[in-house]
Order: structure tokens, then sequence, then C-alpha cells
């Protein structure tokens, strides 16, 4: 039971209309969650998944989990309101004795088990975390309250980066420990120290925030 996997799917969903949380939104058939829960669990580099959901729906999860059979689910909990709570919430799972840790977001249905090799793979290297990530190819302005552009911001070095990221679990451990203003798991460990790398991501791990995301990814099942 090397490596566990933390699926988190703590989104509200109030931008795709939702009166329930994002993860139960419809994407084909069955509820969102269900697309990246399957891919995960028949991955054969996870050994083992935590899921993460709102408060109050531990059980529409954990019933969803055993109607796909996804027997690698090991525990279904409640998460945070910040993303780190809900990232510690899962961690507090996966036991000591654990070798990495893969974080991904639910709202990225579309894991494939090749960009999941790829974030594992160079932590054999001694990397503290591994990300996948797309070039930016937009022009990328910084801008001041007013709206005034501050400085134009060269774009060859910057990467938007995506889910699902990889670290020794050791190491996200000590860096969620410490207070952390950072808006992922990377950030953490880049905050408390760690060298993390960057990986080719993939143009299909979209994160699902309004109703035309879910239509576009819906399009690529």
């Amino acid at each position: 039971m090397g490596v566990w996997a933390i699926l988190v799917a703590g989104g509200r969903g109030e931008r795709l209309g939702l009166d329930h949380p994002k993860a139960f939104a419809k994407l084909g058939e069955d509820p969102l969650l269900a697309e990246p829960l399957r891919r995960l669990d028949d991955s054969a580099w996870i050994d083992a998944i935590v899921v993460v959901v709102p408060a109050g729906w531990e059980e529409p999860a954990i019933l969803l989990a055993e109607e796909l059979g996804c027997g690698k689910v090991s525990a279904c909990v409640a998460g945070g309101e910040a993303r780190a709570d809900s990232v510690r919430a899962g961690l507090a799972e996966v036991p000591a004795d654990a070798i990495a840790v893969l974080v991904h977001d639910a709202a990225r249905p579309l894991v494939s088990d090749e960009v999941i090799e790829r974030v594992l793979a160079p932590l054999s290297e001694g990397w503290d975390g591994v990300v996948p990530g797309l070039p930016v190819s937009d022009t990328l302005k910084r801008v001041a309250p007013d709206g005034a552009v501050v400085e134009t911001v060269a774009r060859d070095a910057v990467y938007a980066v995506q889910t699902p990221q990889a670290f020794p679990a050791d190491v996200l451990r000590r860096a969620l420990a410490g207070d952390s203003a950072a808006t992922d798991c990377a950030g953490s460990v880049e905050a408390a120290g760690g060298r993390v790398k960057v990986v080719p991501g993939d143009p299909r791990l979209l994160k699902v925030t309004t109703a035309e995301d879910l239509a576009r990814v819906a399009s690529w099942l």
C-alpha cells in the first residue's frame, strides 16, 4: 500500500447553478465524481484512495464507490473550509508507512494513467513534489486594482499547473502542518523549502467550473 490517492471533491457548485456539491453534478449518466474515482481505482499506480467531500455527503460518496465497484476506496471523509483543510482531512486517513501521496481534484475528471505515471516517477529522483503543467500561451500582464497595467510578465517560463500532484508522504505531511496561503499542495511544499518539478500536463485535464466546462468534458468521454 505504498501510493495513496486523495481525491478532493469539495467544490460547492454555485457557478454551475447547483444546490448540491459540484462532485455530484451530472457528467453523462453519472455524477462527476464517478469519472475520476473510477480512473484512480483502475490505475495500477494507485494502491488506495481517500475521498474528501463536503460535510454531509460522505454516505452518498461511499454508496457511489460501492456502486462503481471501487475496491481501493479506504475512507470517505468530510473536508474543511479551505482546500488545504480538506487535504489535511484526507491525509489523516493515510497510514504513516505510506510512501507517496497523490492529490487530485475531482473537478478535473479526465485524469489519465499517463499523467499519474509522469507525476509519480520523478519522486524516486529525490524531488519533494511533482506537478503536471501546460505552458501559458497568452500574453500575461500584472494589473493594479484600478485596472492599470503594472508590467507584462514574461511567459516563456510560466506554466498553468494542474492536478494530480504527487509527493513523498512525509514531505506533504510536514508542509501541511504549517500555515500556508498556497492555493495548491505544491505551493505549501514550496513554502516549506521543498523542490517541486513540473512535468507535461494534459489539455483534457480541464477543471470544471462552469456549465460550459462540464459540457466540454462530457464531449470528450
